[in-house]
Protein backbone atom coordinates (compact mmCIF):
# COMPACT_ATOMS: atom_id res chain seq x y z
CA UNK A 1 0.00 0.00 0.00
CA UNK A 2 1.60 3.38 -1.12
CA UNK A 3 1.07 6.01 1.42
CA UNK A 4 2.56 9.24 2.24
CA UNK A 5 4.28 10.45 5.28
CA UNK A 6 3.23 14.64 6.17
CA UNK A 7 3.12 17.18 8.64
CA UNK A 8 -0.93 17.54 10.15
CA UNK A 9 -2.42 20.80 9.15
CA UNK A 10 -5.61 22.15 11.05
CA UNK A 11 -8.23 20.90 8.33
CA UNK A 12 -6.98 17.08 9.60
CA UNK A 13 -7.77 17.77 13.08
CA UNK A 14 -11.67 16.17 12.35
CA UNK A 15 -10.11 12.77 11.23
CA UNK A 16 -8.01 13.01 13.26
CA UNK A 17 -10.19 13.22 16.25
CA UNK A 18 -12.10 10.57 14.99
CA UNK A 19 -8.79 8.29 15.27
CA UNK A 20 -8.22 9.42 19.06
CA UNK A 21 -11.85 8.93 19.74
CA UNK A 22 -12.03 5.72 18.43
CA UNK A 23 -8.52 4.50 19.52
CA UNK A 24 -7.92 6.67 22.82
CA UNK A 25 -4.12 6.30 23.80
CA UNK A 26 -4.29 2.24 23.40
CA UNK A 27 -1.28 1.63 21.50
CA UNK A 28 1.15 4.08 23.58
CA UNK A 29 -0.29 3.52 27.00
CA UNK A 30 0.39 2.58 30.32
CA UNK A 31 -3.56 3.56 31.13
CA UNK A 32 -4.78 0.43 30.35
CA UNK A 33 -6.07 -2.22 33.46
CA UNK A 34 -6.40 -5.83 33.00
CA UNK A 35 -6.04 -8.49 30.53
CA UNK A 36 -6.70 -8.13 27.16
CA UNK A 37 -9.41 -10.13 25.24
CA UNK A 38 -8.44 -12.49 22.68
CA UNK A 39 -6.76 -11.39 19.82
CA UNK A 40 -6.24 -8.48 20.75
CA UNK A 41 -3.14 -6.80 18.70
CA UNK A 42 -2.11 -3.21 18.68
CA UNK A 43 1.01 -3.82 16.95
CA UNK A 44 2.22 -1.74 13.82
CA UNK A 45 2.74 -5.04 11.76
CA UNK A 46 0.13 -6.95 13.27
CA UNK A 47 -3.00 -7.25 11.76
CA UNK A 48 -4.93 -10.22 14.00
CA UNK A 49 -7.21 -7.47 15.79
CA UNK A 50 -10.39 -6.59 17.41
CA UNK A 51 -11.67 -2.89 15.56
CA UNK A 52 -10.83 0.46 17.54
CA UNK A 53 -14.42 0.85 18.55
CA UNK A 54 -14.61 -2.65 20.37
CA UNK A 55 -11.16 -1.84 21.99
CA UNK A 56 -12.03 1.72 23.29
CA UNK A 57 -15.21 0.35 24.76
CA UNK A 58 -13.53 -2.92 26.21
CA UNK A 59 -11.08 -0.37 27.98
CA UNK A 60 -13.76 2.07 29.04
CA UNK A 61 -10.97 4.89 27.65
CA UNK A 62 -13.60 7.07 25.45
CA UNK A 63 -14.88 9.15 28.74
CA UNK A 64 -11.25 9.89 29.09
CA UNK A 65 -11.01 11.81 25.86
CA UNK A 66 -11.64 15.00 26.88
CA UNK A 67 -10.49 17.02 23.85
CA UNK A 68 -12.35 17.79 20.21
CA UNK A 69 -11.43 19.17 16.80
CA UNK A 70 -11.42 22.25 18.29
CA UNK A 71 -9.14 21.70 20.77
CA UNK A 72 -6.80 19.54 18.97
CA UNK A 73 -6.79 22.55 16.14
CA UNK A 74 -5.79 25.40 18.47
CA UNK A 75 -3.25 23.26 20.78
CA UNK A 76 -1.71 22.17 17.68
CA UNK A 77 -1.35 24.80 14.79
CA UNK A 78 -2.07 28.45 17.14
CA UNK A 79 0.66 30.64 17.65
CA UNK A 80 2.12 28.15 20.64
CA UNK A 81 1.80 24.81 19.45
CA UNK A 82 2.05 22.28 22.04
CA UNK A 83 2.62 19.22 20.07
CA UNK A 84 3.66 18.26 16.52
CA UNK A 85 1.50 15.42 14.34
CA UNK A 86 2.36 13.32 11.10
CA UNK A 87 -0.34 11.21 9.27
CA UNK A 88 -0.03 8.85 7.25
CA UNK A 89 -2.17 9.31 4.30
CA UNK A 90 -2.90 7.18 1.25
CA UNK A 91 -1.58 8.54 -2.01
CA UNK A 92 -4.41 10.06 -4.36
CA UNK A 93 -5.60 6.85 -6.97
CA UNK A 94 -5.94 9.85 -9.69
CA UNK A 95 -5.35 13.49 -9.66
CA UNK A 96 -7.59 16.26 -7.71
CA UNK A 97 -8.85 13.52 -4.95
CA UNK A 98 -7.91 13.84 -1.52
CA UNK A 99 -6.18 11.41 0.07
CA UNK A 100 -7.08 9.20 2.93
CA UNK A 101 -5.72 9.45 6.41
CA UNK A 102 -5.18 5.54 8.07
CA UNK A 103 -2.57 6.59 10.56
CA UNK A 104 -0.92 9.55 12.73
CA UNK A 105 1.90 10.25 15.30
CA UNK A 106 1.50 12.60 17.69
CA UNK A 107 4.44 13.98 19.61
CA UNK A 108 6.34 16.65 21.60
CA UNK A 109 9.94 18.17 22.48
CA UNK A 110 11.11 17.97 25.88
CA UNK A 111 14.02 17.80 28.04
CA UNK A 112 16.01 14.67 30.18
CA UNK A 113 18.15 17.06 32.73
CA UNK A 114 20.57 13.68 32.14
CA UNK A 115 20.81 13.57 28.55
CA UNK A 116 19.53 17.23 26.78
CA UNK A 117 16.51 17.24 24.25
CA UNK A 118 14.65 14.81 23.80
CA UNK A 119 11.10 13.75 22.03
CA UNK A 120 8.18 11.59 23.70
CA UNK A 121 6.24 10.33 21.31
CA UNK A 122 2.18 10.65 22.96
CA UNK A 123 0.22 8.27 20.76
CA UNK A 124 0.91 6.69 17.20
CA UNK A 125 -2.20 5.03 15.51
CA UNK A 126 -2.54 2.84 12.38
CA UNK A 127 -6.10 1.72 11.23
CA UNK A 128 -6.97 -1.53 11.28
CA UNK A 129 -6.97 -2.10 7.99
CA UNK A 130 -3.81 -0.57 7.15
CA UNK A 131 -1.71 -3.01 9.66
CA UNK A 132 0.86 -5.18 8.54
CA UNK A 133 2.16 -2.79 5.89
CA UNK A 134 5.15 -0.81 7.69
CA UNK A 135 2.92 2.22 8.08
CA UNK A 136 3.77 2.26 11.70
CA UNK A 137 7.28 2.26 11.26
CA UNK A 138 7.46 4.68 9.03
CA UNK A 139 5.43 7.25 10.69
CA UNK A 140 7.94 6.28 14.22
CA UNK A 141 11.30 6.78 11.86
CA UNK A 142 9.64 10.48 10.52
CA UNK A 143 9.43 11.53 14.10
CA UNK A 144 12.84 9.84 14.89
CA UNK A 145 14.52 12.11 11.44
CA UNK A 146 12.82 15.10 12.88
CA UNK A 147 14.01 14.56 16.49
CA UNK A 148 17.39 13.89 15.24
CA UNK A 149 17.30 16.89 13.02
CA UNK A 150 16.25 19.09 16.66
CA UNK A 151 19.49 17.98 18.59
CA UNK A 152 17.16 15.32 20.52
CA UNK A 153 19.11 12.27 21.61
CA UNK A 154 16.28 9.88 22.95
CA UNK A 155 12.68 8.95 21.97
CA UNK A 156 10.21 8.25 24.93
CA UNK A 157 6.69 6.54 24.97
CA UNK A 158 4.55 4.54 27.31
CA UNK A 159 3.02 1.07 26.52
CA UNK A 160 0.52 -0.87 28.48
CA UNK A 161 1.61 -3.50 29.96
CA UNK A 162 -0.05 -5.97 28.75
CA UNK A 163 0.83 -5.52 24.95
CA UNK A 164 3.88 -8.28 25.23
CA UNK A 165 3.72 -8.28 21.25
CA UNK A 166 3.98 -4.03 21.15
CA UNK A 167 7.01 -4.77 23.98
CA UNK A 168 8.77 -7.23 22.05
CA UNK A 169 7.99 -5.12 18.53
CA UNK A 170 9.55 -1.80 20.33
CA UNK A 171 12.79 -3.82 21.49
CA UNK A 172 13.20 -5.03 17.72
CA UNK A 173 13.67 -1.36 16.80
CA UNK A 174 16.15 -0.91 19.79
CA UNK A 175 13.83 0.68 22.49
CA UNK A 176 14.70 -0.23 26.40
CA UNK A 177 12.01 -1.03 28.78
CA UNK A 178 12.77 1.47 31.10
CA UNK A 179 10.25 0.02 34.29
CA UNK A 180 12.02 -2.89 34.02
CA UNK A 181 15.93 -1.54 33.97
CA UNK A 182 15.60 1.33 35.96
CA UNK A 183 12.30 1.02 37.92
CA UNK A 184 10.85 4.45 37.28
CA UNK A 185 6.97 4.45 37.04
CA UNK A 186 4.70 6.58 35.04
CA UNK A 187 2.33 9.16 37.57
CA UNK A 188 0.27 11.90 36.71
CA UNK A 189 -1.01 14.74 38.39
CA UNK A 190 -4.29 15.60 37.20
CA UNK A 191 -7.60 17.49 37.74
CA UNK A 192 -8.32 18.68 41.45
CA UNK A 193 -5.34 17.60 42.74
CA UNK A 194 -3.40 19.17 39.96
CA UNK A 195 -5.25 22.75 41.08
CA UNK A 196 -4.72 21.79 44.88
CA UNK A 197 -1.47 22.09 43.98
CA UNK A 198 -1.73 25.29 41.97
CA UNK A 199 -3.84 26.93 45.35
CA UNK A 200 -6.60 26.95 42.84
CA UNK A 201 -9.80 26.64 45.43
CA UNK A 202 -12.13 26.75 42.71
Amino acid sequence: MECIIRPAQSADCDHLMGMIRTHPKICLSSHSVGAPPPRISLVPGVSDCLFPQEIAEYHNLLDEVKINSQVLSADGFGGDPFYQCLVAELAPEQEGKQGHLIGYALFFFGYSVNTGRIVYLENLYVVSESRGQGIGKKLMSEVAKLALARGCVEMKFTVAEWNIRALAWYRQLGAQDKTEAGGWHCVELGGEALQRLAGDRR
